[in-house]
């Protein structure tokens, strides 16, 4: 199993492409999400993460043959909120 990170940003229900290279993914791949929202603290990355009180889903996952998984996310605020996706991978 392998373990990736990836931060991300949007409002709404939108779709993005992860491209993890052929050699990390295919159609026959076992792709498993978690999701949280990330901050920056004063003067920090953007690396804290946290439960707001925005919900964040992960709707779909799809790995395909090129070596993306394609997510379909739906962030339950107005605005654009950071978050971060993990990726469990076999």
């Amino acid at each position: 199993m392998q373990v990736w990170t990836w931060n991300a940003h949007g409002a709404g229900t939108f779709d993005v492409s992860f491209p993890f290279g052929t050699t990390v993914v295919n159609r026959h791949s076992r792709v498993v999400t978690s999701v949280c929202e990330v901050a920056a603290p004063p003067g920090g990355p953007l690396d804290f993460p946290f439960i707001g009180p925005a919900s964040i889903q992960t709707l779909n996952v799809a790995p395909m043959d090129d070596g993306a998984v394609h997510v379909r996310f739906a962030v339950n605020w107005n605005s654009s909120l950071n978050f971060r996706v993990t990726f469990f991978i076999s």
